[in-house]
């Protein structure tokens, strides 16, 4: 056993930062380095001047606390068996999990390749997996690595895949027949634990949020009452009955700390990642890139040429695209990229779309949602205690009554969707027709004097959620007591607080104008709250 020198970063949000220097190697790679210039929050800089950061940083401070959290776990139970492989895999996992990001971050796979691609649905977590073969390859990292104590291309699967997450976990069921699914992950079912600590997608409880939630309130001037450090404390993983893998799981009494994590980001969804101004400035940054997409060519192996939406598909070009496309495109003396300029001009003299207002769409009724009225509805007919006002307010007659509702309800369940959909494939084109259908809106006594057409309307739908759409993240969360720490159970939501949300997801359908004179303004106003009414939709805010 031999000491490892690492190296010593000072940050801003967790201090001293000790990095191994496996991981220094890969900083200081021309990949790893093109995140110094990829923004943290997109456009959000357009909005509150502290949010410069960018992914270089947060890439960092996650490859900190994934080393806590799983240092953590091999000091408070060392039969879990984590070696140091285990420990240098999950901190390069840490590190390299964002290198696929494109110019401004979720802007590039979330706005602009859906516009120029619309089938596609590549998404950044497949070009980080990419571009950290391409990392490890091109800067001869295969002896570094093995120097290190890793097994090669072992822990190259392992460190993939938990980049990528386990989406899907039919390969970690206990059979003969997925021994070699296990083979290709890296690592052996007991170990399934680690897959939850850099992309968790059991629950989304994971260190990448961690970081980004600390990093982004500080940045942005907002208070984070989430703590991570309290959650790394009381993590520990226990073998689930449900489906025999080992998970993460916390102490009871922290359940309320974690719906603190997911209001946390629930806020900054609304304050910040979808501000309103926010995500008209980033439509109007993927409007730039689709006027200049084509008319760019960046230069990758052997030589061939690739455009910004293309450049994703090789990792040589796509090491060269960075957020600098924005000053590129502004300053750019060409006609070919002309209307991207304009475009890009008005962003920074802020003269953007102007907000019209916002409406809410019609709540879908799903299978849960009314199977959560049932049981509360089952849980007040089994009544066979007196009434007493505190502890049993429930009289017979009532009982009675929540028991009819609850046998009505029985009969229609199945009628109902089993979760709200929402196909990505289709939103482009509901928003075309909703662009028509507002320019045809005319309100009466309409002067004429302003004539819209359907380009002048900018639909835009902001989706405000938990982490895991209409679902309650910590239905999938694991507890243990102080009593039984070898035992993991769910907490039913009942048994939580009665002051939770009765809602996980909604939706805000959000109009804008291009034109921004005030006339032109005050009359798309007016269409808009034409189109609600005709469409049922409740009056939209921030109208008058």
């Amino acid at each position: 056993m031999f000491y490892v020198f690492c190296q010593v970063f000072n940050d801003p949000i967790h201090g001293t930062v000790e990095l191994h220097p496996l991981l220094i190697k890969i900083i200081d790679t021309p990949q790893f380095q093109r995140l110094r210039n990829i923004k943290q929050l997109g456009g959000v800089y357009f909005v509150y001047p502290g949010a410069s950061h960018n992914r270089f940083e947060h890439s960092i401070g996650v490859a900190h606390l994934a080393g806590q959290l799983v240092e953590a776990l091999r000091t408070r139970q060392p039969e879990l068996d984590i070696d140091d492989r285990d420990v240098l895999c999950v901190k390069i996992a840490g590190l390299c999990h964002d290198l696929g990001h494109g110019p401004f971050s979720n802007l590039y796979d979330n706005m602009f390749i859906p516009k120029v691609q619309p089938e596609n649905e590549w998404k950044h977590e497949e070009a980080s997996v990419e571009m950290f073969d391409h990392l490890v390859e091109s800067n001869n990292l295969e002896l570094e690595m093995e120097d290190h104590g890793l097994i090669l291309p072992e822990d190259m699967d392992f460190i993939k895949a938990m980049i990528e997450g386990l989406k899907d976990r039919k390969p970690v069921q206990v059979s003969p027949a997925c021994v070699n699914l296990w083979s290709e992950i890296g690592r052996t079912e007991d170990k399934f634990f680690l897959f939850e600590i850099v992309a968790n997608k059991t629950n989304g409880i994971d260190v990448d949020k961690f970081d980004y939630f600390a990093r982004d309130c500080y940045h942005l001037g907002m208070k984070n009452n989430f703590d991570h450090l309290r959650f790394i404390q009381f993590a520990r993983v226990i073998k689930v009955e449900k489906d025999g893998l080992n998970h993460i799981c916390s102490r009871d009494k922290e359940v309320g700390n974690l719906y603190h994590m997911f209001y946390t980001r629930n806020c900054l969804h609304r304050r910040a990642y979808q501000h309103r101004v926010n995500k008209i400035i980033e439509h109007m940054i993927a409007e730039a890139f689709l006027e200049a997409d084509g008319h760019i060519k960046i230069k990758g192996s052997r030589g061939k040429e690739f455009t910004l939406s293309t450049a994703k598909d090789d990792m040589e070009a796509y090491t060269k695209l960075t957020g600098n496309v924005f000053i590129l495109f502004l300053y750019d003396e060409t006609k070919k990229l002309a209307e991207a300029k304009e475009i890009l001009k008005r962003i920074i003299s802020r003269d953007h779309y102007r907000f019209l207002g916002e409406t809410k769409p019609r709540q879908v009724l799903t299978r849960e949602k009314i199977n959560g009225w049932k049981e509360e509805l089952d849980q007040a007919r089994q009544d066979d205690h007196e009434f007493e006002p505190v502890l049993n307010p429930f009289t017979r007659e009532a009982a009675e009554a929540c028991r009819i509702l609850s046998e009505a309800i029985s009969g229609t369940v199945p009628e109902f969707p089993e979760s709200e959909s929402q196909p990505e494939k289709h939103t482009e084109e509901r928003k075309r027709r909703w662009k028509e259908e507002l320019a045809a809106a005319v309100p009466e006594g309409d002067d004429g004097v302003v004539t819209l057409t359907a380009e002048d309307f900018v639909v835009l739908v902001a989706t405000f959620d938990y982490g895991m759409k209409d679902k309650d993240p910590i239905k999938n969360v694991y507890f243990y007591n102080k009593r039984n720490p070898d035992k993991a159970f769910n907490i039913p939501e009942h048994q939580v607080s009665k002051l939770l949300p009765a809602c996980f997801s909604e939706q805000l359908i959000r109009v804008y104008s291009k034109k921004t004179d005030k006339q032109s303004v005050e009359t798309s106003r007016k269409h808009l709250v034409k189109w609600c009414e005709d469409k049922g939709l409740p009056n939209p805010q921030g109208v008058f």
